[in-house]
């Protein structure tokens, strides 16, 4: 006959991690307002949040991600608007015929992810809705403003005065020092390096750069940059000229430029340069070239140059606000996070291939 022994698991009993119904408990509140509680949401009393978040600390109750994600997953497929809303904040010093293409796009990006999302968006703008308000923030709270995107600023002059451990917050653009907010903005330093690319196989060889000084600034000098390194990679054949940035761009001082640097081909963000081109009788791609930053939605369709895809910055952004959203994050992050949209080249009619 066979006997057989079996040896029993000696080993202790695996701990079951807290779950939020303990921090409840512990809490003395329900379960849902745990859940709130620990995404800071401001429907829950200062005190209330404080209690809770102190008990999942002592509990050392730390979310489930899968579980998140699966549960935020199934919010989200059903027919419903959240009781959340999004201020989008323009700078309405921008003058509106010159703003409202690439303002618009961006707003159309953050629209459409908005609704897939189940937020309602509130556009408001600076200096008329906020500027005059002594406490801006009561505007936004009596709209239930838990989420704020800040569109690029015209100038760093200027800083709403809200507090802004209130609210989720994502900038499109470059926002001043004063703000060190997550951001989504153009991959610019690539976009240099596939212009320079195209240009070299056309046969260019002298590149200029004209924008208005406080554009580059707004861009952290990013396209200066990107082009300014092309001159020095390995094998490069490229000649930076000095830049054109002057305070104000116009045509006398872009003529007076060209001749004294004599470039072969320029790049701007500015589409009015190229009927100030063929104004001064310096026609593209026959006398220069001409290279369009954004040429998606302003200035003539038959530039060569780059989309920068800004209904895609709009997306971009909302969806990074809504991961800050769920976590509960406010205030200015510890480490600000970067989303970059990669603009792609377009081929155009100002461009042309030069004898060597």
């Amino acid at each position: 006959m066979l006997h057989f022994i079996y040896k029993m698991d000696s080993s202790p009993p695996s701990v079951r991690p807290p779950s939020q119904a303990d921090v409840a408990r512990a809490a003395g509140v329900t379960a849902t307002t745990v859940s709130l509680a620990l995404r800071n949401d401001p429907r829950i009393t200062v005190p209330t949040r404080e209690r809770v978040q102190a008990a999942a600390a002592a509990l050392g109750y730390k979310p489930d991600p899968i579980l998140s994600a699966l549960v935020a997953r199934r919010d989200y497929s059903r027919t419903r608007r959240s009781t959340t809303n999004i201020a989008v904040l323009i700078d309405d010093r921008w003058p509106p015929g010159a703003r409202s293409p690439w303002l618009q796009a961006m707003i159309a990006g953050l629209r459409a992810t908005s609704l897939r999302l189940g937020y309602d968006i509130d556009i408001l703008n600076l200096q008329r809705d906020l500027a005059p308000r002594a406490r801006p923030d009561r505007l936004l709270h009596s709209r239930g403003v838990r989420g704020v995107v800040i569109l690029p600023l015209k100038d760093y002059d200027y800083v709403p005065g809200l507090d802004w451990s209130r609210y989720s917050t994502v900038a499109i653009g470059n926002p001043p020092d004063s703000l060190p907010l997550h951001r989504v903005g153009s991959d610019a330093f690539t976009a240099t390096r596939v212009a320079c690319q195209r240009l070299q196989a056309l046969g260019y060889r002298r590149l200029g750069l004209v924008n208005p000084r406080l554009s580059e600034q707004r861009l952290r000098f990013e396209w200066l940059g990107g082009l300014a390194k092309e001159h020095f990679l390995p094998g490069s054949v490229l000649e930076i000229v000095p830049p054109h940035m002057p305070e104000t761009l116009e045509p006398k001082g872009l003529l007076a430029w060209i001749r004294r640097e004599r470039p072969e081909v320029v790049i701007t963000n500015e589409a009015r340069v190229q009927g100030w081109l063929r104004e001064l009788g310096v026609v593209p791609p026959a006398d220069i070239g001409l290279v369009l930053l954004n040429r998606d939605v302003e200035g003539p369709v038959n530039a060569a140059g780059f989309r920068q895809h800004l209904d895609a910055s709009g997306e971009a952004a909302m969806d990074l606000l809504h991961s800050l959203l769920l976590r509960g994050e406010t205030g200015f992050p510890a480490v600000p996070r970067e989303v970059l949209i990669r603009p792609h080249w377009v081929d155009g009619e100002t461009l042309r291939r030069l004898p060597r």
